[in-house]
């Protein structure tokens, strides 16, 4: 474990917090002690068991958050009411991510592991919650999934992102429900607070000022927009603009799974674009509006 602030504590994920780890977030309240997310690797979990866990909260539904939760089964788990039907079972998980349509098998993606559990309290904006000398707040900040969290711990002291999670790659909403004006509004929100520590799903943490970091994370979304764009100079098709690297430098493995992602995001830009009349349809074709 990593110590941001007096009992506030990261837990690194193996493989530096990458997927399909991630980092949580752990505060040793005098009267609770809460985990957030689950999905850094056994061994992790088990040294935040062994110093005691009364609560876990999952940020989203995402695989890399809950990997783990098979190991606590007897601690109460807590999420936002939006993200709790993923969460408890694995056919709405797959609906919602967007798996049903995209040809991928439940077994190929060994889905059939995905391990569920019932959650026992419901969150929402603002929730507060004082773990005796901890206290923490919810927030919601949906985008990259409908129930996606942040949470801010004792004040300003220690803002946890979870996935607005401030890589170079920038924001991932390759699945159904994630939602990219939903997204750009959490990244505002959470950009706004002041925080002396920021601790992410998978970079960080960030001590001081990280105003430039969140915009440069924004830029990513509208680098996005302007690469679709680019494309556009003549009629293209979904199809023609599939499989060809356009969001993904390198499709690795599981490069199904990434080309899915990617396609799923270009149908969010190419909608984006035109509820903002900078696309034009024509019959299955795109067109950039002169």
């Amino acid at each position: 474990m990593l110590k941001l602030k007096q009992n506030i504590y990261s837990v690194p994920g193996e493989g530096n917090g990458q997927f399909p780890f991630c980092n949580g977030l752990y505060l040793e309240g005098r009267e609770k002690r809460v985990l957030i997310d689950a999905g850094m690797g056994k061994q992790k979990i088990q040294t935040c068991l062994q110093k005691g866990v009364d609560i876990l909260i999952l940020s989203h539904c995402h695989y890399d958050h809950r990997s783990s939760i098979r190991l606590m089964q007897d601690v109460p788990l807590w999420c936002h009411k939006e993200e709790a039907p993923y969460l408890e079972s694995r056919e709405r998980f797959f609906e919602g991510i967007g798996f049903a349509r995209s040809g991928i098998g439940w077994k190929e993606l060994q889905m059939d592991r995905l391990p569920v559990m019932p959650v026992s309290k419901l969150l929402a904006d603002g929730d507060c919650f004082d773990l005796g000398g901890v206290t923490l707040e919810i927030v919601h900040a949906p985008g990259h999934t409908p129930g996606h969290l942040a949470f801010r711990v004792n004040g300003d002291a220690v803002l946890f992102t979870s996935d607005v999670a401030l890589t170079p790659f920038g924001p991932f909403y390759g699945n159904d429900f994630g939602d990219v004006d939903q997204f750009i509004a959490s990244i505002k929100c959470l950009g706004a607070m002041k925080a002396g520590c920021i601790a992410t799903s998978h970079a960080g943490p960030f001590f001081g000022d990280a105003a430039d970091r969140f915009k440069a994370y924004e830029k990513a979304i509208h680098e996005k927009d302007s690469t679709l764009l680019k494309m556009l100079g003549k009629p293209l098709k979904l199809e023609d603009l599939t499989n060809h690297n356009l969001f993904y430098p390198v499709y690795h493995e599981p490069s199904k799974l990434l080309r899915w992602f990617e396609r799923v995001e270009i149908e969010k830009h190419l909608e984006r674009l035109t509820r903002a009349g900078k696309v034009r349809t024509e019959g299955d074709f795109f067109i950039r509006a002169e």
